[in-house]
């Protein structure tokens, strides 16, 4: 332990680097009367991250981080490592290692409030959120692209396959619109096979706007299987309104279809609530969310109460 702190101390003055983290903590409350247990009734630590970015020289940057969260059904807390990612810029930028894929980023930044909901794409699994491999990105004025070839497997395990994950994005105005005004379009396309015949092919369209008062976003996503003739599908659309300083209102609707060549099996999600910001790095953000079946008549409610701090 002594080693790292002083690997870290020594890093912060020898180079130009910077030390961030983030935490997500919720309280939930389930109206519905199917409910019982921690889920009906719960405070709980959703994700931490801890992030070192350190600036080698004008060329090179280095970033890495861990991510903290639960394994699936597992309700024991596991520490991942989400990026070890080294940037080398030039004419393009070429970027080497564990890093953020290019499926759902700009749209995720367009929603901005991950700690509430993860994106419509990150929510269903269309694409994990990072992976190994290797990128080339650049822009020219308002038109940028981004091309990574990874192992298609996520950061949570290693390569499972011979085959690789191809994925595309380009994107025509300001990528994050959480940070600054004006508006984007663009599109993301990935294939990845898993044998030697079937392939998953995931092709998106989305846009966004902000100002000083409003931010909203939509999409249109598709995931095709060739192995077993399915093609899921979501249409999202998610806004925010900036009411004061300290206040704004939000809305996230989510309808997503399992396949779409069946009937009854599609899912709406709706979030409905707001974010105070008391001070500087902290938010807290009541909401309400419902989940609507197609098949059922009645769907479920939950009060939701969820928490950013960020240093």
């Amino acid at each position: 332990m002594k080693i790292i702190i002083f690997f870290l101390t020594f890093s912060l003055i020898t180079i130009k680097a910077q030390i961030s983290g983030v935490a997500f903590y919720n309280y939930n409350y389930n109206l519905s009367d199917k409910i019982s247990g921690p889920e009906k009734n719960s405070f709980s630590l959703d994700r931490v991250y801890f992030t070192y970015k350190s600036i080698i020289s004008d060329e090179l940057s280095f970033t890495f981080q861990t991510d903290v969260g639960n394994v699936g059904d597992d309700e024991r807390l596991t520490t991942y490592l989400k990026k070890a990612q080294l940037i080398w810029k030039g004419p393009f930028n070429i970027s080497l290692g564990m890093q953020g894929m290019n499926m759902f980023n700009v749209k995720e930044k367009t929603w901005g409030f991950r700690f509430i909901e993860k994106s419509p794409m990150d929510k269903h699994k269309f694409s994990s959120s990072a992976d190994m491999g290797l990128g080339i990105s650049g822009n020219n004025n308002n038109l940028s692209f981004n091309f990574l070839i990874t192992n298609g497997s996520g950061y949570k395990k290693q390569e499972t396959d011979a085959y690789k994950k191809t994925s595309v994005q380009f994107v025509y105005g300001k990528k994050r619109l959480n940070e600054n005004y004006g508006f984007n379009l663009g599109t993301n396309i990935s294939n990845e096979p898993y044998s030697k015949n079937n392939v998953i092919n995931v092709i998106s369209f989305f846009s966004g706007f902000s100002n000083k008062k409003i931010r909203f976003g939509g999409e249109y996503d598709l995931k095709i299987d060739t192995g077993i003739d399915e093609t899921e599908r979501i249409t999202a659309f998610y806004s925010s309104y900036q009411l004061n300083e300290k206040l704004e209102g939000l809305i996230y609707f989510d309808s997503y279809n399992s396949n779409v060549k069946t009937i009854n099996n599609s899912e709406n999600y709706i979030i409905l609530g707001f974010n105070y910001y008391p001070t500087k790095g902290f938010i807290v953000s009541p909401n309400l969310r419902m989940i609507f079946f197609e098949d059922e008549i009645e769907g479920e409610r939950i009060l939701k109460i969820n928490f950013q701090f960020k240093f």
